[in-house]
């Protein structure tokens, strides 16, 4: 079987908040959602591995640094 993000269930990226952005939504999937050796680099992995929350907003490849998210959302 193939590699799935186990937050995916949960994870508005991967059920389709980018409406209108089949593409974009795709292009997330393969590069975090469904690639194991690359889902490390999602910063929304990132954040529930280390706050055990995620912001809604959050898209895989935002700029900032996890710090600098959970300061911005008071995760720290």
């Amino acid at each position: 079987m193939a590699f799935v993000c186990p937050s995916s269930e949960k994870c508005p990226i991967f059920n389709g908040i980018l409406q209108g952005k089949d593409f974009t939504t795709k292009l997330y999937k393969m590069q975090y959602c469904e690639n194991e050796t690359k889902r490390d680099n999602c910063k929304r992995w990132q954040c529930k591995s280390i706050f055990s929350k995620v912001p809604e907003n959050l898209l895989p490849n935002a700029i900032d640094t996890i710090e600098e998210i959970g300061k911005k959302f008071g995760y720290v």
